[in-house]
């Protein structure tokens, strides 16, 4: 009958304590994430591995090794050299980091990714479309640019030759006691005996005592009698050209 009694006593204690362990264990309340209390615990290490540092470099700073030795500038540099490739070694890894999870995550198919990972890769997928297209837009427009600057290159040799040519041919001309027959040098000379008449007549009217008060607008007026004081003629076209 002891026996029993143990046995009794010994399931209801182990019944008491399953309860016990049940009711903490349904009624744990957590205070803080998961997330949060890891990236707690991870600042928490990076602080105490910046002071073990700082801590193991000031008795190292007062070494007979270092303090004995002439201040320059060569460690600053070297150590900033330093500083640089070490920011460029994290940015490549960055970027393969990266590239290589975007292939990852494009390369997957869509049953095997949770909903926010596909709209994520349908966005991927989109911008690279749309690089892509600006990308072949880009190497049009520099096919284009490149011709045009080619045509320009001609153009701007046929001008410098014409230009050339014409400064020649300006520098062979002696004045009036040269023939000229073309047809653009007759118009020029009917056009210029036409101002000629005009700037005759612009006199006159200015000079003349008619029912118009020339006197009224004295700026009008000096304009038309510097007009009728300037003598037009063909080699003055010319040479302003």
């Amino acid at each position: 009958m002891s026996a029993f009694k143990q046995l009794r006593d010994v399931s209801n204690n182990f019944e008491q304590q399953l309860r016990s362990l049940s009711t903490e264990f349904f009624s744990a309340k957590i205070d803080e994430p998961f997330e949060e209390v890891i990236s707690q615990k991870l600042r928490d290490l990076n602080f105490l591995t910046s002071k073990l540092r700082l801590l193991k470099a000031k008795p190292l700073s007062a070494l007979p090794q270092i303090t004995e030795q002439p201040k320059s500038e060569d460690p600053i540099k070297e150590y900033g050299e330093l500083v640089q490739w070490k920011v460029l070694e994290q940015c490549i890894v960055k970027s393969l980091t990266q590239a290589h999870s975007v292939k990852a995550l494009i390369t997957t198919p869509d049953r095997d990714l949770d909903p926010e990972l596909v709209e994520r890769k349908e966005n991927i997928i989109q911008g690279l479309k749309a690089y892509r297209n600006t990308e072949s837009q880009l190497r049009e427009l520099d096919v284009i640019l490149q011709e045009k600057e080619n045509e320009l290159a001609a153009v701007r040799t046929v001008w410098d030759a014409e230009l050339h040519q014409l400064r020649e041919l300006r520098e062979k001309v002696d004045g009036d006691d040269c023939e000229v027959q073309g047809p653009l040098y007759k118009k020029l000379r009917t056009l210029v005996d036409k101002l000629e008449l005009m700037r005759w007549l612009i006199g006159r009217l200015v000079t003349s005592r008619g029912s118009c008060d020339w006197l009224a607008a004295p700026d009008r007026t000096a304009r038309l009698l510097r007009l009728a004081r300037t003598h037009n003629t063909v080699d003055a076209f010319l040479e302003s050209s």
